[in-house]
């Protein structure tokens, strides 16, 4: 982990990333807006600093990207699945780079975080949030997850200010971060 202010980078499979993650140091996490309205976890996300993004609304991307850039620059740092959404762990989906720009625009690294959810000689099946899952449902499926391991590699951090001739595009960030957890997590590319 960076002392400094950073944007991390990590693949979702589910809501239990978050607090796995948070374990390790204070971060600002960005966050779909439903999840204010979820019972007990709207709350505490809410007190815990996260930021939220109204997926579709005009503008949404843009705001997010400003109060991103706002909290790197003021010396916080700030989690982002670049995914959008959770898999399975199976597999990675697009990395979107639009939010990674926060990294470009704050003159932070970009810190890439492969998880994994190991089980027997596999994915643990019981951890994935996808599809029409709902919260209680995967509370339970991690109540049966005997022991519920977590791997969490920090990757090499990604400089976004390389020099003043090479200009990295937030595109570049995206493909160079997923290229990494991929490797590290032995999935395709």
């Amino acid at each position: 982990m960076n002392p400094e202010a950073t944007l991390y980078v990590m693949n979702h499979i589910s809501w239990f990333d978050i607090p796995a993650l948070a374990s390790q140091q204070p971060l600002h996490f960005l966050s779909k807006a439903e999840v204010k309205s979820w019972p007990l976890i709207g709350w505490f996300t809410q007190r815990a600093g996260t930021l939220f993004i109204q997926r579709g609304a005009t503008g949404a991307a843009e705001n997010s990207l400003n109060e991103i850039t706002q909290c790197l620059k003021d010396g916080g740092s700030v989690v982002v699945f670049p995914e959008g959404t959770t898999t399975d762990g199976s597999n990675l989906r697009n990395f979107h780079g639009r939010l990674l720009q926060a990294a470009i625009n704050a003159q932070v690294k970009l810190q890439p975080v492969a998880l994994r959810y190991p089980y027997k000689e596999s994915i643990n099946p019981h951890v994935p949030y996808i599809d029409e899952m709902t919260f209680m449902d995967s509370v339970m499926g991690l109540t049966k997850s005997r022991p519920l391991k977590v791997e969490l590699h920090f990757l090499e951090p990604i400089d976004t200010h390389l020099h003043e001739t090479a200009v990295i595009t937030n595109k570049q960030l995206a493909l160079q971060a997923k290229q990494a957890i991929a490797s590290k997590l032995n999935l395709d590319r």
